[in-house]
């Protein structure tokens, strides 16, 4: 039940948006033979190919052992493979396979359209400040 002190608070507005956005994708993101987990890797795979297991780990601020099970079962599906590092035969560098290059511009595509979706009506500047608000929100978080 809502309470009218309810609309006035972010953590309601910002559970109802994750909750409507993600059941939205997440057909979407089945029908691919994706988790919704699993698309920080792939896309942090994407833009920093041959990135090691513990980099990774960093970049999404999770610990390391909850993206190598996240990696094992993107090989699984066939949507990335480690490598050795050639100079530290101890690290592990993870690539995205020509599968995994393809469902990654598939997921591109589907986030361009949903941004569509989620802006539409919103002038150029509404969304720039939008984006600030968002990005002030997260510098706000991480301190």
């Amino acid at each position: 039940m809502e309470c009218k002190e309810d609309i006035r608070n972010m953590n309601y507005w910002i559970i109802r948006l994750i909750h409507r956005y993600s059941a939205v994708n997440f057909k979407c993101f089945q029908k691919m033979g994706l988790h919704p987990g699993q698309l920080p890797v792939l896309k942090t795979v994407y833009e920093k190919e041959g990135i090691s297991l513990r980099e990774l780990a960093d970049v999404l601020h999770v610990k390391p052992p909850t993206v190598t099970v996240t990696v094992k079962r993107l090989e699984k599906t066939g949507l990335v493979y480690k490598q050795a590092d050639q100079e530290d035969l101890r690290v592990n560098r993870i690539f995205l396979t020509e599968k995994g290059k393809g469902i990654t511009k598939e997921i591109s595509v589907l986030l361009d359209k949903n941004e569509k979706i989620l802006t539409a009506g919103f002038s150029r500047e509404e969304k720039e400040t939008l984006y600030s608000y968002f990005e002030r929100m997260i510098e706000n978080l991480a301190k």
